[in-house]
């Protein structure tokens, strides 16, 4: 189609939405050229969608044939709701606790099949997560899948979103001071015991770091933390379920190790896998890298030093008594000491390491 596909009336609505250009391909399941090869009204159909404007608003439609295209387009863009593929993954979102929230709308006294065959709960489904295709979603949640439940840990990320508004403006990120003060709560903060929760989310949001506390949905295992990008501004975000010290700040410190990696924006999930126990993040270097930063901020090497030095750090109860006294799991100390080569790569403390 001769169509100017990114024109002012669509960058206006993409504004409004909270959109960039990145976003919508995910969003929508393409890659930018196919977008730009392959536009069609199916295509406007979807971005109209997308941006929740009427498409002859996005674009000009008043030619006859013009009209006539869009209409036999809308009609199959709506039937991939009711398609069998769409409504089974659309069952597995927590439903009824969307509807109490107010995210998609009520279905009481309603049949099944006017709630899923019409295509009416699918179509609030993709409303509300902001996709028009099960590859948009995968795209755009891809932190989530491989999880225990993809949809449910999804949604939760979902809800942070709509509570964080896009950053258009260019906020300095100072990882080398945000690294200091997270040294120094470590440090400082950790052995007091005290609202210790509260204290590193006031120092993450004085750096520029949006922290939100969203309550997980009771149809999964809670995760432990996200992170992403809203715009430009960094976002961690945590269910508000109790956790021990130790394992919040492990949680947000995974984190901020994605966060404070230069020139990436990759987002992060720790939540559970499918195999029960572990729990799921990407297995690739970036975030293997995460990790390293996560252990060298929550571990500093005056500790590490002090455990090489008492001799006994290959035996279990060693370990164990130094996790308690350094408030860190016993994984991040034998990971330490694997990459000082204290320990084998084959070690039986290994068994540690599973939990997280």
């Amino acid at each position: 189609m001769a169509v100017e596909i990114f024109n002012s009336a669509v960058r206006k609505a993409m504004s409004r939405a909270g959109l960039s250009q990145e976003d919508l391909f995910a969003r929508l399941g393409y890659s930018r050229r196919s977008l730009f090869d392959h536009f069609s009204t199916t295509k406007m159909c979807e971005i109209a969608f997308l941006l929740d404007t009427p498409a002859d608003t996005l674009w000009d439609l008043s030619g006859d044939q013009d009209k006539r295209d869009y209409d036999c387009a809308i009609m199959n863009f709506e039937q991939r709701f009711c398609s069998d593929e769409v409504i089974a993954w659309a069952k597995q979102f927590p439903i009824r606790d969307l509807q109490r929230l107010g995210h998609i709308q009520s279905t009481e006294g309603i049949s099944f099949n006017k709630r899923f065959k019409s295509g009416f709960i699918p179509r609030e489904i993709m409303k509300f997560m902001n996709v028009v295709s099960i590859d948009g979603w995968k795209k755009t949640y891809a932190t989530a899948l491989g999880t225990q439940n993809p949809q449910v840990y999804s949604a939760w990320i979902r809800l942070g979103e709509l509570q964080t508004e896009r950053s258009a403006e260019e906020i300095p990120l100072f990882r080398e001071v945000i690294a200091n003060n997270l040294m120094f709560l470590r440090r400082n903060a950790v052995p007091l015991k005290y609202n210790l929760r509260q204290i590193v989310i006031d120092t993450l949001q004085k750096c520029d770091i949006t922290i939100l506390q969203v309550p997980a949905f009771i149809t999964a295992p809670a995760p432990k933390v996200a992170s992403y990008w809203r715009g430009l501004r960094p976002v961690i975000q945590l269910p508000t379920t109790k956790v021990s010290d130790s394992e919040f700040l492990e949680s947000v410190y995974h984190a901020m190790g994605h966060i404070l990696q230069p020139h990436s924006k990759r987002p992060c999930l720790l939540a559970p896998r499918k195999i029960p126990g572990l729990y799921h993040s990407a297995t690739d270097e970036h975030c293997k890298e995460a990790t390293r930063i996560a252990e060298s901020l929550l571990l500093s090497e005056a500790e590490e030093c002090e455990i090489i030095c008492c001799g006994h750090f290959a035996e279990k109860k060693c370990i164990e008594f130094f996790s308690r006294k350094f408030q860190v799991r016993p994984g991040v100390i034998v990971s330490r000491l694997q990459q000082q080569n204290k320990l084998r790569g084959n070690s039986s403390l290994n068994a540690f390491k599973i939990a997280v």
